[in-house]
């Protein structure tokens, strides 16, 4: 006819068997064996085209949940917060290698394991950090409206609640520290001081550095520091009540630098630089006066 094709199907061909001699029951096994060799063709094709599909998923979740055990790509592994009390200090070490040294007085907020693109804690107090480096993921100190950014260096944060200004100096590498109005690219040696009150940030280059961190080392050191300043620190340190009883001893300032770990030795090396007075009664209370 014309205008239509024909189709011829395969002939299946067996070694010693005649076409004309091939019996039905023969033929039938034949179309049988046929058939189910079609069939699990098509059941590896399918098994295939599944299998093609789910690979991708089971891959993607399996480092999915391998990376989450590692970083909190979701953000809910939960936070941990400590609080050094005054007369302590500790070291805590992050699950990334950086390390935090926290001065008396101090809470840290941080949690359980850092997020996919950051590496953010919350501080009140004092601490000195050694940020591992990760340029991919930064390393953020929140301190209340102000924040520093990191991604591998040496600094040191002091930003007690009652303070009227934050202090952040650089020791190594660089970070940059971002305020309400304004951010600052700090160098090795610089400092910089945030003003609470009025929104203001100065920025400064200091000989020596390393001095703001003494208190890791045990060290206790004052510039030019005023009398309240003074017993501010040695109340975090010591877990020890002033009580000034002549308002005059506040006029004076103290330069000091001392290894000891004793309040009455500090004490007396403080009794020497100046005429104030301290007495130490047995209810862990210290009266301040003059001679």
């Amino acid at each position: 006819v014309t205008g239509v094709q024909t189709c011829a199907l395969p002939i299946l061909e067996v070694e010693g068997v005649d076409e004309a001699s091939i019996s039905p029951m023969l033929s039938q096994k034949m179309l049988a064996e046929i058939n189910r060799q079609i069939h699990q063709k098509s059941i590896r094709s399918m098994i295939f085209r599944v299998a093609a599909v789910l690979i991708p998923f089971v891959l993607i979740a399996g480092l999915t949940l391998y990376t989450n055990t590692r970083l909190d790509v979701f953000g809910t592994s939960g936070y941990s917060e400590i609080y050094i009390p005054k007369g302590e200090k500790t070291r805590i070490l992050f699950q990334d290698g950086s390390q935090a040294y926290l001065n008396a007085d101090t809470k840290i907020r941080y949690p359980i394991k850092f997020g996919l693109t950051e590496r953010k804690i919350q501080l009140e107090g004092e601490a000195y950090f050694k940020i591992s480096t990760n340029s991919n993921r930064p390393f953020i100190v929140q301190i209340n409206n102000t924040k520093v950014k990191v991604t591998g260096t040496s600094f040191n944060v002091k930003a007690y609640k009652n303070d009227k200004t934050t202090s952040v100096v650089l020791d190594k590498g660089k970070i940059t520290y971002i305020t309400p109005l304004d951010s600052y690219n700090l160098l090795p040696g610089q400092q910089a001081i945030f003003d609470k009150e009025t929104g203001l940030c100065s920025i400064n280059s200091l000989e020596k550095s390393t001095e703001a961190s003494l208190w890791v080392n045990n060290i206790i050191q004052f510039r030019d520091t005023p009398l309240p300043e003074v017993l501010k620190t040695l109340n975090r340190i010591f877990n020890v009540e002033f009580r000034l009883e002549n308002p005059d001893a506040y006029k004076y300032t103290y330069t000091l630098t001392t290894e000891s770990t004793s309040l009455e030795k500090i004490i007396k090396e403080l009794e020497k630089i100046t005429p104030v007075r301290f007495y130490i009664q047995t209810d862990n209370v210290v009266r301040v006066s003059t001679k």
